[in-house]
């Protein structure tokens, strides 16, 4: 059974910027890991790491990216893969390797509003 996406009230307060975006281009796919096949109707699997490239249409809190512009993310190895097109709210936060996507599921798992309103509550602007 597939867990479900954390609330946007874990996720916020990791966050350092949230971005209206679509997916223009994957830069990198790293290999998708090997499972064993068995004899299992169902699978936990896990879909491997991305950075792909993000067209900004609007920020909605934050200083990592500016609308109108290109910027590079990482998609940790995790419940989704990204593909060019997909498009949505996208809550980023910055690591030492870079820019990541937070949340663990893409950019339809929370509503633009949902986001603004969670940050405003937290003061993020």
């Amino acid at each position: 059974m597939a867990k479900p996406p954390e609330p946007i009230d874990e996720v916020l307060p990791a966050a350092d910027s949230a971005v209206l975006a679509k997916v223009t281009r994957i830069v990198e796919q790293a290999p998708q890991q090997a499972y064993e096949r068995s004899l299992e109707t169902s699978r936990p699997t896990s879909a491997a790491k991305q950075v792909v490239e993000l067209e900004v249409t609007k920020v909605l809190f934050g200083q990592l990216a500016k609308s109108g512009t290109k910027v590079q993310v990482i998609k940790p190895e995790g419940a989704y893969a990204l593909r060019e097109g997909n498009q949505g709210p996208f809550v980023l936060g910055k690591t030492d390797a870079g820019v990541e996507i937070l949340g663990r599921y893409g950019p339809d798992t929370w509503p633009e509003a949902a986001v603004k309103q969670a940050a405003a509550a937290l003061g993020k602007h």
